[in-house]
Parts: C-alpha cells; sequence; structure tokens
C-alpha cells in the first residue's frame, strides 16, 4: 500500500487547439508536486508577511517625518514668537516712556515669554498671530504718541519757557505798591548794565524801539498767541520781523523808560492778556502738555 502510494504520478497534459498537432503530457510524482505546492505556500506566505511589515514600516516612517516636520516646525514658530514677544516688549517699553513724558497712564501689561504650554503648532500658530496682532495695536498707539511728542515739542519751541535772563526777581506779578503803585504786568529781573538779554522762545520780531513807559523795547511772536516783551534795554540788537530762536540776544539790559535801575522787565502776553511769566520758567514738556 505504501509502495503504491509512493509510485503515485500525476499526469499533466498539454491540449493544443489545432487538431493536427500532438498533445503533450507531463508526468510529476506526487512527492515533487507536494514538495513544489509546499515551497509556492511557504513563499507566498513570507511574502505576504513581508509585505505587511514593509506596509507597516511604511506607516511608521511616514509618521515619524509628520512627526519630525511637526517639531521643527514648532521650533521655527517658537523662535519666531520669541522674536516677536522681544520686539513687542520693546515697543511697549518706548510706549510707557512717551506715556510717562506727557503724563499719560502707563500700560503696566508685560508681554508672556512662557512657551511651555504651546505643545501644538496650531497653538504656536495661533499665539504668533494674537501677537503680530498686538504688535500692530502697540505700533499705532506709538504712532500717535510720536505725533503728539512732535506736536509738543514744536510748542514747546514756540512757548516762553526758558529765562531772559538769569537773575533774582526783583518784583513779581501782579497788584503791587512799590516803586509804583497798580498793577505790575511781568517780573523784573534784576541784571547788570549791559547784559544780554536772550529770546525765550523761537518767533518773529513784531516790535522794536520806544514806548512809553517802558523805555527800548522788543516784543517777539511766537505763534499760539504766545508773545514776550522785553524792555528798559539799552541796546535793541534785533529789528522788526527778523526771525529769533529761543536763546539767541535780542537786547542789552539798561535803565530806559520808567526804572529804578539796570534790570529786564519781562513779560509773557497771550492771546492780548498778560500771564504771569513765572510759571514758564524752565517749564518742561511734562508740564507744558499739561498746560496745553
Amino acid at each position: 500500500m505504501k509502495l503504491r502510494e509512493k509510485n503515485k504520478f500525476y499526469t499533466l497534459m498539454f491540449v493544443p487547439h489545432d487538431a493536427a498537432a500532438k498533445t503533450l503530457s507531463l508526468r510529476i510524482p506526487s512527492s515533487v508536486l507536494k514538495s513544489f505546492i509546499a515551497v509556492f505556500l511557504t513563499f507566498a506566505t513570507v511574502f505576504s508577511v513581508s509585505l505587511l511589515y514593509a506596509s507597516f514600516l511604511s506607516g511608521k516612517l511616514i509618521h515619524y517625518k509628520t512627526v519630525v516636520q511637526n517639531s521643527s516646525e514648532k521650533d521655527k514658530k517658537i523662535e519666531q514668537i520669541v522674536v516677536i514677544k522681544k520686539e513687542l516688549q520693546e515697543i511697549q517699553d518706548q510706549n510707557n516712556s512717551l506715556r510717562r513724558m506727557l503724563g499719560l497712564k502707563v500700560e503696566k501689561k508685560k508681554i508672556k515669554n512662557e512657551l511651555n504650554n504651546l505643545e501644538k503648532v496650531e497653538s504656536v500658530t495661533l499665539d504668533i498671530n494674537n501677537s503680530l496682532s498686538e504688535i500692530e495695536k502697540t505700533k499705532n498707539s506709538l504712532e500717535e504718541l510720536k505725533a503728539r511728542v512732535a506736536y509738543l515739542n514744536d510748542r514747546l519751541a514756540s512757548t516762553p519757557n526758558s529765562w531772559p535772563i538769569r537773575g533774582q526777581i526783583m518784583s513779581t506779578f501782579g497788584y503791587r505798591v512799590s516803586p509804583w503803585r497798580g498793577f505790575h504786568s511781568g517780573i523784573d529781573i534784576n541784571a547788570q548794565y549791559g547784559s544780554p538779554v536772550r529770546a525765550t522762545a523761537t518767533g518773529v520780531v513784531a516790535q522794536v524801539g520806544w514806548m512809553s513807559g517802558y523805555g527800548k523795547v522788543v516784543k517777539v511772536n511766537h505763534g499760539y498767541g504766545f508773545s514776550t516783551l522785553y524792555a528798559h534795554n539799552s541796546v535793541l540788537a534785533v529789528q522788526v520781523g527778523q526771525k529769533v530762536t529761543k536763546g539767541q540776544i535780542i537786547s542789552y539790559v539798561g535803565t530806559s523808560g520808567y526804572s529804578t535801575g539796570p534790570h529786564c522787565h519781562y513779560e509773557v502776553i497771550r492771546r492780548g492778556f498778560a500771564l504771569n511769566p513765572y510759571p514758564f520758567l524752565g517749564m518742561d514738556v511734562l508740564t507744558a502738555s499739561r498746560y496745553f
């Protein structure tokens, strides 16, 4: 029985479509056929497993590549957001510096640099967009402040905020009884005869010459309704229509007019009304901004 099974054959026949051709037949021992089938099944199994494993590895590699790309993108965005927040902090510091100068309320908000919670690229991108929006708002605020400061500096240059001459104030602004009773529309600053008198603000000379009671005077228009008057001079150093800058010599101390001795009578006039010059002496941009 075993011998019969061992000598068992399988015949494989190839039948041509042409009736004149010969039929081919191939006898294959059962042991060979079984071995071939076993090898084929083993190969097919190995190939299928290899294909599945390759697909698995490919998926892992794609996932790893995506993770690496996302991590690299996140690092770049985090680096970008650090730069943005640093710039934003610098802008806010400038903003607050200008606000202090102008006596405005200072924004105490600090830019947070903590990035620990930014675990995903999407959250980093959102934070970047928020920071960029904040920068735009702060820049607009800063531009407004800069324009305000430029305006105030221009106003300050035309505001009589310096001393015409350094010395002791002999007579103050307002009502007085000596040396002449009545309202005193300026201040008298004691000085040596011939000392230079300087313009207290930029402007244009409006009047030069003799004025009853005041003697030799110089009057300067500064714009924004301001003008200044310098009286009792000995020599006048400017002409009507001449542009003068703050600190420029316009006359020299004398005793012309009603005067008991060499001094500079100094007036600040706003829209035709005399103001007390004292608060304007040494006025800074902060005080000026509040005054304006």
